[in-house]
């Protein structure tokens, strides 16, 4: 809980920071160009605490008038108007009132008295800020309002005016490039842009990627670590091929491959091409797993490392031979050799389990139309699930709901999930059947608990299914298993004269099968039977898609990007920036075309649950988050809509073409329309962040 409100406070200064920095730079080129700022602000709201020259620090509190914020601006109009009082008294100045003064003529007699022209102020609601020069919002041309004023912002010049408005954008490439110089310079620990998995009838393993490979680049941009690989493949078209060059592990050969992108529903309708992260072959420490209680767990202690597969030694980095060796699995367990933090060597004998989902098409794969019966991989810490016995291992027999003594037995992993959630959102209780250790146990009554009204209902179980038992979760309708007369709860003995004993042993027959009639001997509580099953060619290719897996608690493999000498600091700190700048126009561009979801935008809510889960990791990843969103923000800042930074540009520049402003009607009807659409587009990514972030 501390660290975590740690990092929500880090966050919450690098974005503050970034919005400084962004206004400092609108009151220097002010303070340049001669024009009064009356307010420089960071946040949004009534102000925390605020400092003026001659006034020192305000802050908020109750005095004899009961709360106050900590605004200067009640304090310093009190002094003007008291000093304007004494010299009317005198005559040194016309008889008239307080309110007739001129902002111009209130600054000067500031000035006189000493008292600081700007407010700088540190308000409430740290999702902004502004710098407010005097007139800004003066629509008259320049010449009239230099009469009155000529430190008003409508006095000066249009260029100088440019120059006010684009600082803050300027300034805000300036800090990308300073902060990722900075990075470089202390190291950045990121991880290395090696593919660690490839999907299942995906892109990637169509054009013949392979885990181990290093992508060196994609469409001809060279990529240093696996965020860039994770940006660059969201931002490609989904209708054309992508170039990618690789680097074999095995030969250390180059190769270019062309990769057509697919969007998925796990990619958030974003193009993918199905490579996951890579990993080391030694475990996470205690701080960086997951509140899940397993098996493997305990059986890979934190910080310990995989020494040998098979009785091969290994490298830490040699990751893809885990994965060869779990996806050749023949029926014997992957003997891990493993050496503890303490030098204490031990063996772990790991059974793969089956990966029954295809991210592709969003469906759950089947042989045939079978799926196995669900069991519980891990069992969250402190959830309903762990308070009433659920122990990693156990299998699903039966699920029933308590008030309804409705049952499914057995069910699969999607039964399941559907059971559970429909149970939650219909309080009600369901009531489990495990068997453990090959024995039932107890009935089991658990209450399944969601945060969200529109969230999952779940009892805190991560979900894998059962594979050293044959027995049959659910047929699939229409399938050739339910032409073939198969049932939930039936035990496959053999097919087509060979045993099986596992799961594993249906997906290697299924896989070596051609198309054709296939006699299965499968037993229930009623005996056994033998049935003639028609296994098509959609069957066989559903069981070629079907990967091994593991659930082993492994670090991610890191490489430390750093360098002492400056000059190359500098030269990768102009790339990132000119990446992360190209990155966003890319990401608008994308918008457009509607290859990019509109719903997968960030507003505030995301941008903070980001940066939280960023300082979590490091402060060199907090530095490369606050400088990737110090380059965003410039680029939205200046695009031409109303309001924002780019808006008023076009402004200007509409002035100095025509040689006078346009008219206040279209202005105050463009800033109206501005707001409108900032507005809507603030509450329609915030929905989606609370659905991302707690649905």
């Amino acid at each position: 809980m501390l660290d975590s409100l740690t990092n929500i406070l880090l966050v919450v200064f690098a974005f503050g920071f970034v919005i400084f920095w962004h206004e400092l730079g609108h009151f220097l080129a002010a303070r340049w160009a001669g024009v009064r700022v009356e307010q420089f602000a960071v946040g949004m709201g009534q102000a925390v605490v605020s400092w003026r020259k001659g006034l020192g620090f305000r802050t908020i509190g109750f005095g004899k008038k009961g709360f106050h914020w900590g605004s200067s601006q009640e304090s310093f109009e009190k002094l003007i108007k008291a000093e304007f009082s004494k010299r009317r008294e005198r005559g040194d100045t016309p008889d008239r009132p307080f309110s007739s003064l001129s902002v111009r003529e209130q600054y000067d007699i500031a000035r006189d008295i000493g008292l600081g022209e700007t407010e700088y102020r540190l308000s409430w609601l740290p999702l902004g800020g502004y710098v407010k020069p005097t007139g800004q919002d003066d629509l008259r041309p320049a010449a009239e309002v230099g009469k009155d004023d000529p430190h008003a912002f409508g006095a000066k010049p249009v260029g100088k005016r440019m120059v006010i408005i684009s600082a803050g954008v300027v300034m805000n490439i300036i800090l990308a490039f300073a902060l990722y110089v900075l990075l470089f310079m202390v190291g950045f620990n990121a991880p290395a842009p090696v593919v660690g998995s490839v999907s299942p009838g995906s892109p990637a393993e169509r054009a013949g990627i392979r885990v181990g490979d290093r992508i060196v680049s994609i469409g001809g941009d060279k990529l240093q670590d696996f965020t860039k690989i994770q940006m660059s493949i969201a931002l490609l078209r989904d209708d054309h091929p992508a170039s990618i060059v690789v680097r074999r592990a095995d030969t250390n050969q180059e190769e270019t491959l062309q990769v057509q992108p697919i969007k998925t529903k796990q990619s958030f309708n974003m193009p993918a091409i199905g490579v996951g992260a890579p990993y080391r072959l030694k475990a996470a420490d205690a701080k960086h797993r997951s509140t899940l209680l397993t098996s493997v767990d305990q059986a890979i202690p934190p910080d310990s490392v995989i020494t040998s597969i098979n009785g091969d030694a290994v490298s830490e980095n040699d990751f893809y031979k885990l994965e060869s060796a779990i996806n050749n699995y023949n029926g014997t367990p992957v003997v891990l050799g493993i050496t503890a933090l303490d030098g204490k060597a031990s063996e772990y004998s790991l059974t793969p389990e089956l990966g029954l989902f295809d991210p592709f098409t969003s469906t759950d794969l089947s042989l045939a139309g079978m799926r196995p019966r669900v069991a519980i991989e891990g069992v969250m810490k402190g959830s309903p699930a762990e308070t009433q016995g659920v122990k990693p291992g156990d299998v699903v027999e039966k699920v029933a709901i308590v008030e309804t003594a409705d049952a499914l037995q057995p069910p699969s992993v999607k039964q399941f999930q559907e059971w559970v959630n429909d149970a939650g959102t219909a309080s009600r209780k369901i009531r489990l059947t495990v068997s453990r250790d090959g024995q039932t146990i107890a009935p089991l009554d658990i209450t399944p608990q969601g945060k969200w009204p529109w969230s999952t209902r779940t009892i805190g179980v991560l979900l894998s299914v059962e594979t050293d038992k044959p027995v049959v979760g659910e047929i699939l309708s229409d399938s050739s298993a339910a032409k073939a007369g198969l049932k939930p709860d039936d035990q496959i003995i053999s097919i087509a004269g060979k045993p099986v004993t596992s799961w594993f042993d249906l997906v290697n027959i299924m896989r070596s099968t051609t198309p054709g009639e296939l006699k299965i001997v499968a037993a229930n509580d009623a005996g056994e039977r033998t049935i003639t099953l028609l296994l098509t060619p959609d069957d066989t290719h559903q069981a070629s898609l079907i990967r091994y897996g593991h659930n082993l608690p492994l670090e991610q493999l890191i490489e430390r990007r750093k360098t002492t000498n400056p000059i190359t600091a500098a030269k990768w700190g102009v790339t990132e920036t000119k990446f992360s700048v190209i990155q966003v126009y890319q990401t608008l561009q994308r918008l457009v075309q509607r290859t990019v979801p509109v719903s997968n935008l960030s507003g505030p809510l995301g941008i903070f649950s980001a940066g939280a889960s960023a300082a979590d990791r490091g402060m060199d990843w907090l530095i490369w988050f606050t400088a990737m969103i110090s380059a965003n923000l410039a680029v939205v800042n200046f695009l031409p809509i109303p309001i924002v930074d780019g808006g008023l540009f076009l402004f200007l520049l509409a002035e100095k073409f025509t040689g006078k402003p346009p008219s206040p009607r279209l202005q105050a009807a463009a800033q109206v329309f501005g707001l409108v659409l900032l507005g809507s587009l603030f509450l329609f990514v915030t929905y989606h962040d609370v659905l991302r972030i707690f649905g």
